[in-house]
């Protein structure tokens, strides 16, 4: 079994294994009959960093997305153009309009932080 960690944001993470560190998570999973991602990250920065660590995401089989926000989902559209044949899972609930509070003005400005 293989496990890599794409992306993530622990701070100064960045350079651990070759990889640059986002908001967000991704893993790949390579057992001896199948190659996962849980999560897709925040954009194409999964893809980069998947290149860094000589993972072909062109072999992944399955895509699991944890729940539908950007962090975790985001790097979807940049996965489905270089992977046609991987299944992706996620809950219903994963999408759907979700929204952040800045915390700037006392809940008069939301993010949109859902699935694009």
């Amino acid at each position: 079994m293989r496990i890599v960690c794409l992306i993530e944001d622990t701070e100064g993470s960045e350079g651990k294994n070759g990889c640059a560190a986002a908001h967000g998570l991704s893993f790949y999973v390579e057992t001896g009959a199948h190659r996962l991602l849980v999560d897709l990250g925040p954009s194409e920065l999964t893809l980069k960093n998947a290149e860094k660590t000589g993972t072909d995401l062109r072999d992944v089989d399955t895509v699991v997305l944890s729940h539908g926000h950007y962090d975790h989902s985001g790097g979807i559209m940049p996965f489905v153009r270089r992977n046609t044949k991987a299944k992706i899972y996620r809950q219903r609930t994963a999408v759907g309009d979700f929204y952040s509070d800045d915390g700037e003005s006392a809940g008069e400005h939301f993010r949109y932080i859902g699935i694009d």
